[in-house]
C-alpha cells in the first residue's frame, strides 16, 4: 500500500507546487515508509509514497508511459496485472518496471477512462495527461482504498487522506455541520462529503475526469447477475473455484504474505484455501481479560490447517490505545473495534508486511444474520408489524429476557429507508435534533437520501440483495474498511480482503436468497458455511458469530468517562462550539447499562479529533 497526492494549480510554477506538495508527501509517510517520488511541471505536481510489495527495486512511482506524456500515482495493487501485462505487450507497449502498478499506464494510453474496466484488485489512483491538461481520478469497485478530493478557485488537490489536503490547501479548514450530524447518527461520515466543507470523497467504483474546469463524475460498476447453477452442490463447486481463483491472486507478492485467523468462519475460509496453494503464517492476537479473546478458537483452526501459527497476547491500555487511533484518523470515526484493530495491525507489522483478511465477507454472503434476517422476514411475510403487535402480548422468556423477534418483525415493516437508518443508528433522531437545535440542518432527510440513491440501484432485487448492497455500499467502505485502511497504514501494512472479488461478489449476488439467510433463527452465510465445513475442525462453525470488538462500556466507565468530564471541564471544550452543552451533559448522565454505549464513545471522539485538527 501507499500514500498519493497532487496538485492543479494552472498558474502556479513549479517551486511554488513542489512547496505546497512537500508537506503532503511527509503527512502520508506512515502509508509508504520504503520510498518517495515526485513529478512536477507547470501548474501540476503528483507525489507518492511507497510500500513496496511488488517490484521492490523497480517499482517507484509516479510511473510513466513510453514517451513520458502519461504520469500516474497509484495507492493499491492490481491482481490480474500478469495478464493485462501480457496482452499489453502483445499489443506493442513497453514496460520499464516489474510493477503491477504499471499496466495502468499503458490501459489507459489505449482505453483512456474505461482502463478501469480492466482491473480487478484495490487501488485509488491518478493520471496525469500531459497533452490533455487532463487528471483521471479512481476509486476500485468497493473502496478498498481511500481518496479525497477538492475542487475550488481553478484548482485541484486530491490525496489518500484528508488531512494531507489540509496541508497544501489555502482556505482554513471548516467543519460541515451536515456531515458532523451524520456522524453522530452513524459513528463516521458517509461518502461523498466528507468532514471538512469543500472537501470530498471519491464513491467506490467511481472515476472522476477533470479537464478545462469541468468535472465528469461516472460510476464505472455495479454488480452484474450471472449465471447460478440449479444444484446447490453445482453451486458450491462453483463458490469453491472462485475463492480459490480470487485467493490465490491474492497471495501475488514478493514479499511474504502472511494471514489474520479469527477462528471465525470468514478468516478460517480465506486462510485454508490459501494454505493450499503455499505454506502460510497465520497471526492472532489475544487480548487476556477482555472477555472476548478468540486465540483458542484460533489456535484449534490452524493446528487443523498446518498453518505456522503466531499468537500474541497484548494487554490493552484503553487511553492510550484511544490517543493512538486519532492520531491516524483523519475524520472522527466512532467504530471502537478500530482499538483493537491498531492493536492488531501493529503486532502483525512485526511478523510480515502483507496479511490477508476475511473482512467483506458478511456484506458478500450474508453475515449480518439479524440484519440479513429481517430483510428474509420482509420479503415473506405481507403484515410483520401485525406479528410483532401479538408477540408483544406473549410473558418474556423465563430469564425476563424477551424474544428480538418482535423488533425484528417491526423492523422489517419499515421502509427500506428508515430501516438503513434504525439498523445502524447509535443516537435516536430526537437526541440527534435536540444536539444541533438548528433548523438549516438538513438532518433525517439528509440520512434518508443516503439509501435513497444507493436502492435505486438495486429496487428490483430482492430484499435480501438489497440488503447486502446498502451495507456494501456504505458501512462496509465508509465504517470497515476505512478503520482496516488508516489501522494497517498507521503501521505500514498491507491488508488484502480476496471476499471483494469482483467475480466473487457478482455470483453471491445472483444467488437464491435462501442461500444466503434463512427468516429462521440461525446463522448467515450458508452456502459459504457449507463450503467451508469440510475445510475446518468439526464444531467451529457452531459458534455464533463474535465480532472484533472491546467491553465499550467497562472501558467508559473505568477510563474514557472520567476523561471526557476532564475535557469538558472547562471552557477550552471543543465539541461544545458546535453542539448544544446541555444536551450533552443529560447524555452524558445517562446511565450506562447493557447495551455499549456508542454515542458516548462518538462525543468523546470527536473532541479529542477536534483537539489534534485545532478546530
Amino acid at each position: 500500500m501507499c500514500g498519493i497526492a497532487g496538485i492543479i494549480d494552472p498558474f502556479a510554477p513549479v517551486d511554488q507546487i513542489r512547496e505546497r506538495l512537500t508537506p503532503m508527501l511527509q503527512s502520508l509517510k506512515h502509508r509508504g515508509p520504503d520510498a518517495e517520488g515526485m513529478f512536477l511541471d507547470q501548474g501540476i505536481g503528483l507525489v507518492h509514497a511507497r510500500l513496496s510489495i511488488i517490484d521492490l527495486a523497480g517499482g517507484v512511482q509516479p510511473l510513466t508511459n513510453e514517451d513520458e506524456t502519461v504520469h500516474l500515482v497509484v495507492n493499491g495493487e492490481i491482481y490480474n496485472y500478469p495478464y493485462l501485462r501480457e496482452d499489453l505487450i502483445k499489443r506493442g507497449h513497453t514496460f520499464r518496471t516489474q510493477s503491477d502498478s504499471e499496466v495502468i499506464v499503458h490501459l489507459y494510453e489505449d482505453f483512456k477512462e474505461n482502463c478501469t474496466d480492466f482491473l480487478e484488485g484495490m487501488f485509488a489512483f491518478a493520471i496525469w495527461d500531459h497533452p490533455k491538461k487532463s487528471l483521471l481520478l479512481a476509486r476500485d469497485r468497493f473502496g478498498i482504498k481511500p481518496l479525497y478530493l477538492a475542487v475550488s478557485d481553478d484548482q485541484v488537490l486530491f490525496a489518500s487522506e484528508l488531512t494531507a489536503i489540509l496541508k497544501a490547501r489555502r482556505k482554513p479548514a471548516g467543519i460541515d455541520i451536515h456531515s458532523l450530524y451524520k456522524y453522530l447518527a452513524f459513528g463516521y461520515v458517509p461518502a461523498p462529503a466528507s468532514i471538512i466543507r469543500g472537501i470530498d470523497k471519491l464513491r467506490p467504483a467511481q472515476r472522476v475526469h477533470i479537464q478545462d474546469g469541468r468535472i465528469h463524475r461516472v460510476t464505472y460498476w455495479q454488480p452484474q447477475p450471472v449465471a447460478i447453477p440449479n444444484s446447490r452442490n453445482r453451486a458450491l463447486q462453483e463458490l469453491g473455484e472462485l475463492t480459490n481463483a480470487s485467493v490465490q491472486t491474492h497471495l501475488l507478492s514478493d514479499v511474504p504474505v502472511a494471514a489474520f485467523l479469527s477462528g471465525g468462519v470468514d478468516s478460517s475460509t480465506v486462510a485454508a484455501t490459501a494454505q493450499k496453494h503455499q505454506p502460510m503464517t497465520t497471526l492472532c492476537v489475544s487480548f487476556p481479560g477482555t472477555g472476548v479473546d478468540e486465540a483458542p478458537i484460533a489456535h484449534r483452526v490452524a493446528d487443523h490447517l498446518g498453518t505456522k501459527h503466531i499468537e500474541l497476547a497484548i494487554d490493552l491500555d484503553p487511553l492510550a490505545l484511544l490517543q493512538d487511533v486519532v492520531a491516524f484518523m483523519d475524520e472522527p470515526f466512532a467504530d471502537s473495534s478500530a482499538l483493537p484493530t491498531f492493536t492488531l495491525c501493529r503486532a502483525a507489522r512485526g511478523v510480515a508486511k502483507v496479511v490477508l483478511s476475511g473482512d467483506g465477507g458478511d456484506e458478500v454472503f450474508g453475515g449480518y444474520t439479524g440484519r440479513y434476517r429481517v430483510a428474509a422476514m420482509k420479503a415473506l411475510l405481507p403484515h410483520p408489524a401485525f406479528i410483532a403487535e401479538i408477540l408483544q402480548l406473549l410473558p418474556p422468556w423465563r430469564s425476563g429476557r424477551r424474544s428480538s423477534l418482535p423488533d425484528m418483525l417491526s423492523l422489517a415493516e419499515m421502509s427500506d429507508e428508515e430501516r438503513y437508518i434504525m439498523e445502524r443508528q447509535i443516537t435516536t433522531a430526537s437526541d440527534r435534533r435536540a444536539l444541533f437545535d438548528n433548523p438549516n440542518i438538513e438532518a433525517e432527510d439528509s440520512l434518508r437520501s443516503i439509501a435513497t440513491a444507493e436502492l435505486a440501484v438495486v429496487a428490483h432485487r430482492h430484499p435480501v440483495h438489497r440488503a447486502l448492497w446498502m451495507d456494501m455500499r456504505t458501512s462496509l467502505p465508509d465504517d470497515m474498511l476505512t478503520k482496516v485502511d488508516r489501522m494497517s497504514m498507521a503501521h505500514g501494512l498491507e491488508v488484502r480482503v480476496p471476499f471483494l472479488d469482483r467475480r466473487l461478489v457478482e455470483f453471491a449476488f445472483s444467488l437464491p436468497p435462501s442461500w444466503l439467510v434463512s427468516p429462521l433463527p440461525v446463522e448467515g452465510k450458508r452456502l459459504l458455511r457449507k463450503f467451508a465445513e469440510p475445510l475446518l475442525p468439526a464444531g467451529i462453525l457452531g459458534r455464533p458469530k463474535q465480532g472484533f470488538v472491546v467491553p465499550l462500556n467497562a472501558w467508559l466507565r473505568n477510563a474514557f468517562l472520567p476523561l471526557f468530564d476532564e475535557l469538558c471541564a472547562d471552557g477550552s471544550t471543543r465539541i461544545f462550539h458546535y453542539l448544544n452543552r446541555t444536551v450533552i451533559q443529560d447524555i452524558r448522565n445517562r446511565p450506562l447499562a447493557e447495551q455499549p454505549r456508542e454515542d458516548l464513545y462518538a462525543l468523546l471522539f470527536l473532541e479529542l479529533w477536534l483537539r489534534k485538527m485545532g478546530l
